[in-house]
């Protein structure tokens, strides 16, 4: 008797143990079973998915950026990823220790506005009178958040799933003057010189050199759970690697040592 309930005791055990962690990932990316995601950290996190052999499933739910941070609140499943921490973040959310992506910190690109410096503050762009585009729900980085949100009047605040694409969009039409964005995902979207012409790129005063996109996920038991087997994930050597070696080539060439440094160091790499 005592052997067949030891027996039973250790089914159980196995049965759970193999029960896989269900992750809600809110974001704006649908899975297309005939076509790989086009961005570099949808691709890292399904090669997580993939390393972890079976312990996550993850379900990817469309929203807007500022609607995510509501649902991380409301499911206790949900998980965002390619967040920048920030101490407001922080505190309603678990964060992953080591980043999923490292990136240049974001450039105040402007549209036919000769003779501007190449490194300016925002509050020198704005008494220019420049009419600049920023996203709802999207985080710049501390320092740029803390300063738009103390001028938020003063910025040009587009909402909704599709806020950057449409900012994009619209200083290539020319109704705005500039907007804050990833010098690389403006130039992958222009890819000849003809198309980029009339375009400056210039470094923000506010802004460090390099920014970490993290994965997050609901402060609850559920989202406690995801976050160690994410984290479990991310201190692999080889995964690890992968990410590093993902990121060359991916950025401008001047601005790509800054981004393995910043990784190595993120990750206790010494070289």
């Amino acid at each position: 008797m005592r052997y067949a309930i030891l027996l039973i005791v250790c089914l159980c055990s196995v049965t759970v143990k193999s029960e896989p962690i269900h992750i809600d990932i809110i974001s704006d990316y649908s899975p297309d079973s005939k076509q790989a995601p086009a961005d570099l950290a949808t691709q890292l996190l399904l090669k997580i998915e993939h390393t972890l052999q079976g312990k996550v499933t993850l379900d990817f739910m469309p929203a807007s950026r500022e609607r995510e941070w509501r649902e991380l609140v409301r499911n206790p499943n949900a998980c965002l990823y390619n967040k920048v921490k920030t101490p407001e973040r922080e505190a309603m959310a678990l964060f992953t220790a080591y980043p999923l992506m490292s990136f240049p910190a974001n450039r105040l690109i402007l549209k036919n506005q000769p003779n501007i410096p190449d490194t300016i503050s925002l509050g020198t762009a704005l008494r220019m009178g420049f009419n600049i585009g920023v996203s709802e729900g999207r985080s710049y980085g501390l320092e740029i958040d803390n300063f738009i949100t103390a001028n938020r009047n003063a910025f040009w605040v587009a909402e909704g799933n599709q806020s950057a694409y449409r900012l994009r969009t619209m200083l290539s039409q020319g109704k705005l003057d500039g907007i804050i964005e990833y010098s690389s995902v403006f130039i992958n979207e222009h890819p000849s010189a003809q198309a980029l012409n009339g375009y400056s790129f210039h470094a923000i005063e506010e802004a460090g050199l390099t920014i970490f996109g993290y994965i997050a996920c609901a402060k609850s038991n559920e989202g406690k759970q995801a976050i160690d087997l994410l984290q479990a994930a991310l201190q692999r050597p080889d995964l690890q690697l992968a990410i590093i070696t993902a990121h060359t080539g991916l950025f401008f060439e001047q601005e790509e040592p800054f981004i393995l440094r910043a990784l190595h160091k993120a990750f206790n790499i010494q070289h």
